[in-house]
């Protein structure tokens, strides 16, 4: 049995610092500590290795970590949302999609939000920040693609605008396409940086034909940009200079300083909270340095320390920052320039490309095929855990959390999750017939929030099959051994994810059961309601039916991934989780403007299972037009690299009820029968319904795809199922 945990330490950022960190308390853990990473993104990208990206000498994977693979591989839990408050008092922080998440111990790794003060409040249109960098990268690539312009202006004559303008032009260089690019600095070009630098970089840039304005300052009047009085006529400005605090900080208790970092002493720790910790670009320390990736790096190992030394009361050690440091710039091509500063001479060529590079690339390695191996669960041999009654969550932890749950009442219900009666009490319409279903399964995400959603979504789908309105649910949650506190907000952020579906679909919550256990699971079961002559059913298919897929398949091998570490993607199980938190609710409302003859949800037994009991509820056979089928991305990837569900196997027997050519690749097939949590509906529709139900599925915000057709059923012929 895995040891519980008492404390909560949570890592908000997946800056470099974070990233560092999670490896080095992976490689020895804190005991009773678990860990969360909290960020927007599931990519984190490395700022040293921008230039090159936005040059073509990487590839977006290159370039960024991998959050989810690096908490999979380092045990720490991860949340992709933003941090919106942090309410110091109490602990909690409030997250972008509306949930609470309470911590003992807290570290910060924001980076820095660019500084567009000078342009006022009005901001142009045409001015474009280069930072948050994992943002700015979309925004480039729409840029080119779109052909927006040729008259393009770097803001900021530092390292970064140096290195950025240089990057476009390598890049438009390669393509052979026409740019003007401006380099536009306030003071000389590359402060702080000693003047042989300045002169090699300045020749790349005179080698690139990028006009470099100095001591110009760009200001916003009345809406118009101004450079030195002058009109700064540009399709398109990057800001790459000054940044300050995000605004996160600006509402919270935490001392900051005058740009809004958050103040910190010699130990990483904030000025106002020794529970708090702040490293890389979003912490002002006693003697101001440089926002440079090189101090995030350096602090990695001090914080670490510092979090296991403070939270086992040990003593902290002070950061000390290095005075001088390898600064390595890039010049556009393979080509980079370097300094240590000091008096030492600068280098520059290709071979200083190539060192930039090897570092660049084994600092990547480390968050990619350098990631430790994935933990196992310890037993702890004094962890005795109760069976029976007596593995119910405390009372006093099952009661705070119960007790912020606002559930949406529905008339009828008597004695409800309000109550404190044995049962809930609830009137039916004597006119409706009931329709019932219960779903359960583990958590197959150890994010309790977005788990108890797509639990919520998984369950109602059943009704939403039948064309049923929900009414009512009962919920039977099982929370992982911990400590009560833990245990508490395990139990908030689930159902508050759960009633936050269960309301949007305006079904009230009337009760549950909830237990310890070795891993955190739920299920509801849910009560519809619905007239007799309205119900559908997967009997009632017709020849001549059009079939409609709801959703794209794959989420069982996506899912199954993290069971794989190395071989998950995280851009690709976002996508997943996306689709997995889109309600069947506005498919059903959608259709029932239409005549459906049978429907279903594509759950456990994957598509063609689904769609074989609608051939044999209603003698009928189908053909599936393969191309037509919605795949989630990097789905079939996946399952060429071995990856599939452990259900997978057991699925697959169905396609002794399919026809299909040998020349379909296994992965396809393997595809069709994988196994979906919260997938779309099937609609099998009159052709002649065809136009104006996807019409209807689109203006409710349904992406749909007619993939085959209901044929006549041939006796003679043992196939149910034709893929073509």
């Amino acid at each position: 049995m895995p040891s519980p945990a008492n404390q909560d330490l949570i890592l908000v950022g997946g800056g470099h610092s974070h990233c560092l960190v999670l490896r080095m308390l992976a490689m020895q853990p804190i005991p009773g500590v678990r860990i969360t990473l909290v960020s927007p993104e599931p990519r984190s990208p490395y700022s040293g290795m921008l230039p090159g990206l936005i040059a073509g000498h990487y590839s977006l994977q290159q370039t960024h970590v991998d959050l989810y693979r690096l908490c999979l591989a380092t045990g720490a839990r991860f949340v992709q949302a933003a941090v919106t408050h942090i309410d110091n008092k109490h602990r909690q922080l409030q997250l972008s999609d509306g949930s609470l998440l309470g911590y003992d111990w807290l570290s910060l790794d924001v980076g820095a939000t660019p500084d567009l003060s000078p342009l006022g409040t009005d901001l142009p249109e045409q001015v474009v920040a280069v930072k948050p960098v994992s943002s700015f990268y979309a925004r480039w690539t729409q840029w080119i693609n779109d052909n927006q312009g040729t008259l393009l202006a770097v803001v900021g004559g530092g390292a970064g605008g140096t290195e950025m303008v240089l990057a476009i032009a390598e890049y438009y260089r390669q393509h052979r396409k026409m740019i003007q690019l401006s380099l536009i600095s306030g003071s000389t070009l590359l402060p702080g940086y000693p003047p042989g630098v300045r002169r090699k970089m300045q020749a790349r840039l005179q080698q690139y034909g990028i006009d470099v304005l100095e001591n110009t300052v760009v200001e916003n009047q009345n809406g118009n940009l101004m450079a030195n009085g002058q009109p700064l006529d540009r399709h398109k400005i990057l800001w790459c200079t000054g940044v300050r605090g995000i605004p996160l900080f600006e509402q919270c208790e935490l001392a900051c300083d005058e740009r809004g970092f958050v103040r910190v002493n010699q130990t990483l720790q904030s000025l106002s909270d020794t529970r708090v910790f702040a490293a890389g670009d979003c912490a002002a320390f006693p003697q101001p340095l440089p926002k440079a990736g090189v101090y995030a790096v350096r602090q990695a190992k001090t914080l670490a320390h510092n979090l296991r030394a403070s939270i086992q009361g040990q003593p902290l050690k002070p950061y000390r920052p290095q005075r001088r440091f390898l600064s390595l710039l890039s010049a556009g091509g393979k080509d980079a320039v370097a300094s240590r500063g000091g008096g030492t001479p600068s280098l520059a060529g290709p071979m200083i490309w190539r060192w930039k590079d090897r570092i660049d690339q084994t600092f990547m390695r480390k968050f990619d095929t350098e990631l430790p191996p994935m933990p196992t669960a310890t037993a702890n041999p004094d962890a005795l855990h109760c069976a029976g009654c007596g593995a119910k969550v405390g009372s006093e932890s099952l009661g705070n959390a119960l007790s912020t749950l606002q559930p949406h009442i529905n008339p009828g219900i008597e004695a409800g999750v309000d109550a404190a009666d044995d049962a809930a009490v609830i009137q039916w319409p004597a006119d409706h017939k009931l329709v019932q279903s219960l779903d359960f399964f583990p958590a197959f995400i150890d994010e309790p929030y977005r788990f108890g959603r797509i639990a919520a979504l998984h369950s109602l789908s059943d009704l939403y099959a039948m064309n049923a309105t929900p009414h009512s649910a009962l919920a039977n949650i099982t929370l992982s051994w911990n400590h009560p506190r833990l245990q508490g907000r395990d139990m908030t952020r689930l159902m508050a994810g759960a009633m936050y579906e269960l309301n949007q679909a305006k079904c009230t919550l009337v009760g549950g059961h909830t237990i310890e256990g070795p891993q955190m699971a739920a299920g509801f079961t849910v009560n519809g309601s619905a007239s007799p002559d309205t119900l559908w059913h997967k009997k009632g298919a017709r020849p001549g039916d059009v079939i409609i897929l709801t959703k794209p398949v794959g989420s069982g091998v996506q899912l199954a991934a993290m069971m794989h570490g190395k071989k998950l993607r995280g851009h690709w199980l976002a996508s997943t989780l996306d689709i997995l938190l889109q309600s069947n609710r506005p498919a059903q409302q959608a259709m029932s403007r239409n005549t459906v003859h049978a429907c279903t949800d594509i759950t456990g037994f994957g598509l063609l299972g689904h769609l074989y009991e609608i051939c044999s509820q209603s003698q009928v056979s189908m053909a599936i037009d393969i191309p037509s089928v919605p795949l989630l991305p990097g789905t079939l990837e996946l399952i060429q690299e071995g990856v599939t569900s452990t259900l997978s196997e057991a699925n697959r027997q169905i396609l002794m009820q399919c026809q299909y050519d040998d020349a379909i690749n296994d992965e396809v097939l393997t595809a069709l029968c994988d196994p979906q949590t919260s997938g779309g509906l099937v609609f099998c529709i009159p052709a002649a319904q065809q136009d104006g139900a996807l019409q209807q599925l689109a203006i409710n915000g349904v992406n749909s795809t007619v993939i085959g057709k209901v044929l006549v059923k041939d006796e003679k012929n043992a196939a149910s199922i034709f893929i073509n």
